[in-house]
């Protein structure tokens, strides 16, 4: 029985699992190299529950046995940083865990294509960069490495806005205001109009989810600043058309023009299974230029992907290219690669592969096993 915290936590970080599932009365289940994996015979109860509940602040409490019935909360335990998401499934108890890792890594250490490490790099850059992905894809480590490069050579004033703070920097060159959303700020608008008077350089949204706080991260990027945000999408283009669909329709030709004027870089990541264990980012990089702020004016996202395309020589980069470059690096597998790509079948034929390789065969970043869903103190919480 894990009894603790502490315990599912050095379990856990014992096995280099990236994520933990907990669920009262249930076996623990793990994430490791992108698979869940269940470990038959721990099991966490009312103790383990109790444990994780003391360490919410009363709004949080509040929030998970009032308002949303869920709570988000950043802890260090053990030595580690998580990230943690309580919720309710089945009238039970349910806590998710992100690890963080303890050391930043740097840009090179992510694998950051290269044309994308040279806009930070290249003084004090100014507008709008936008880091996507699925959740779990990697954004956080990214935008991580992208600040930390930042405070660690110029002498710049960085304020984030977060949901919950995930990594912790400490201020080298650069001053670093970290607010938290729910505990130093109602909501990442509240905290984009305070940035505004805080005298930021480079601001960090962490989420672009709402009209108020998209016009105000481009208004901000317009106007003179670093500006990195994150939003769930899959492709450059689809990301264009998320940001610009949150917006009012009577606003949403100036924002567009804004968008055009401002936008540096949308990177999109995938997190894969690696040779060896562990996993890396493919990633998609789109870098504005005239042709690509033309297609954003017009109103013609679907441009967008042939653009990366012929525009190579810019340092733009697809997903596929990424995949079969890393397949030949030695990086992933042809496998992995084709079960990882929209285009499976263009992967094999750019790899010049004779025959069709299944994309489940093993190497493939398929999952293996399932997370399955008792009486708990926290059940006398619920309202």
């Amino acid at each position: 029985m894990m009894d603790t915290l502490e315990q599912v936590v050095e379990y856990a970080t014992g096995r280099k699992a990236s994520d933990v599932h907990v669920a009262m009365g249930d076996v623990l289940s793990l994430r490791l190299d992108g698979d869940i994996v269940r470990a038959p015979g721990l099991v966490t109860g009312e103790a383990f529950f109790e444990d994780v509940y003391k360490r919410l602040s009363p709004a949080q409490k509040k929030n998970f046995n009032e308002e949303a019935l869920a709570a988000d909360f950043a802890v260090n335990c053990a030595g580690w940083d998580m990230r943690c998401h309580l919720y309710k499934a089945n009238a039970r108890p349910v806590l998710a865990i992100r690890f963080m890792r303890g050391k930043i890594p740097s840009m090179e250490d992510v694998m950051l294509p290269k044309a994308f490490q040279e806009i930070i790099k290249q003084g004090r850059p100014t507008g709008l960069i936008l880091v996507t992905g699925y959740t779990g894809s990697g954004k956080s480590t990214t935008l991580a490495a992208c600040l930390d490069w930042i405070n660690q050579n110029s002498a710049l004033n960085i304020v984030t806005l977060e949901h919950p703070v995930e990594y912790r920097y400490k201020p080298a060159q650069s001053l670093i205001r970290q607010r938290e959303v729910g505990r130093d700020v109602p909501s990442f608008g509240h905290g984009m109009v305070d940035a505004m008077r805080e005298d930021p350089d480079v601001i960090l949204i962490g989420e672009l989810r709402d009209a108020e706080t998209v016009k105000a991260a481009v208004s901000a990027a317009e106007t003179g600043h670093l500006v990195f945000g994150t939003l769930h999408t899959r492709t450059a283009g689809s990301t264009i058309s998320r940001i610009l669909d949150v917006v009012p329709s009577d606003e949403r030709d100036q924002v567009r023009t804004m968008v055009a004027s401002s936008l540096l870089a949308v990177i999109g990541q995938r997190l894969i299974s690696r040779i060896g264990g562990g996993r890396v980012a493919a990633f998609e990089l789109l870098l504005n230029c005239p042709a690509v702020a033309g297609a954003i004016r017009e109103n013609k996202p679907g441009q967008i992907a042939n653009e990366i395309a012929v525009k190579k020589d810019l340092g733009m980069i697809d997903f596929d290219t990424c995949l079969v470059d890393y397949v030949r690096k030695k990086i992933i597998t042809p496998e992995t690669a084709m079960s990882s790509s929209d285009r499976p079948e263009e992967i094999r034929k750019r790899l010049g592969l004779s025959t069709r390789v299944s994309p489940l065969s093993p190497g493939g970043s398929g999952n293996s096993g399932a997370a399955a869903p008792a009486p708990s103190p926290l059940m006398a919480h619920r309202p």
